[in-house]
């Protein structure tokens, strides 16, 4: 069966849809079969690859014997399992739903190396059914003075999910996203994760660089645009980002 991995964090703003399509781009630069679910009712990630809100999509997973609607696409070579409207009545199902997401998704994951999940920015059942059917979780981060109390919460909600439903759940670490290394706060925030989350951090922080997001208008990975030495700059970090996560899921 192929490896699963949620991308999650309930704060807004962190760069999820950002870290879900380049592990998933960077997978298939190393020829491997992917899928990516979009679990946020927001659609960023199915927009990202120019694929329209569904009427069915990702909320099929909630359902017994239900085979999801799958979209291939093309220019990528990638699967997408899209957000669709029935993740806005999610929260209404019975708590038990997640054991049907578990094993929907899992039965799906055994026709591909690696799937992708993005979830959305609230700690809901789009969330917790995820981290209930996956292998690895791993979070981006902005540093700013009020992510700290999002990091703790997360961290409890996965001790939580690790000790009661999904045992082999594995954290591979806080992604330290956007940041701008001549802000003396966030520096000093950097700082402050690295000692007080040791271990808990991937070792190549993002900064807050804009080939990242003109390489998202086009839909492409950011070591795509790297032509100026700042994309450059920029496309190594997230190479750096990629290699490390996938080494850490042993791919």
């Amino acid at each position: 069966m192929g490896k699963i991995i949620t991308v999650a964090i309930h704060k807004g703003g962190t760069g999820k849809t950002t870290i879900v399509s380049h592990l998933a781009l960077n997978a298939r630069l190393k020829n491997l079969s992917v899928l990516i679910v979009d679990m946020d009712a927001q659609g960023n990630i199915s927009a990202f690859f120019n694929i329209d809100a569904a009427n069915k999509g990702s909320s099929d997973l909630f359902i017994k014997e239900k085979k999801p609607e799958i979209q291939h696409i093309e220019k990528s070579d990638i699967d997408l399992l899209p957000a669709d409207e029935g993740l806005f009545g999610i929260e209404r199902i019975p708590f038990s739903e997640t054991q049907t997401f578990r094993k929907n998704l899992r039965e799906i994951a055994a026709n591909y190396d690696l799937v992708v999940i993005d979830t959305p920015p609230t700690m809901g059942f789009a969330m917790l059914a995820p981290l209930i059917a996956s292998d690895f979780v791993i979070s981006p981060v902005i540093p700013d003075a009020y992510s700290i109390r999002g990091i703790r919460s997360l961290f409890s909600k996965i001790k939580a999910v690790k000790s009661k439903q999904n045992p082999s759940l594995k954290f591979l670490g806080l992604i330290i996203n956007r940041w701008n290394s001549r802000n003396k706060q966030q520096c000093e925030m950097v700082k402050k994760y690295q000692v007080s989350l040791k271990g808990n951090i991937i070792a190549q922080p993002l900064g807050d660089r804009s080939a990242i997001a003109n390489a998202a208008y086009e839909s492409k990975a950011v070591w795509d645009k790297a032509k100026s030495g700042a994309a450059r700059i920029a496309a190594k970090e997230m190479q750096n980002v990629m290699q490390e996560i996938m080494e850490k899921m042993g791919v």
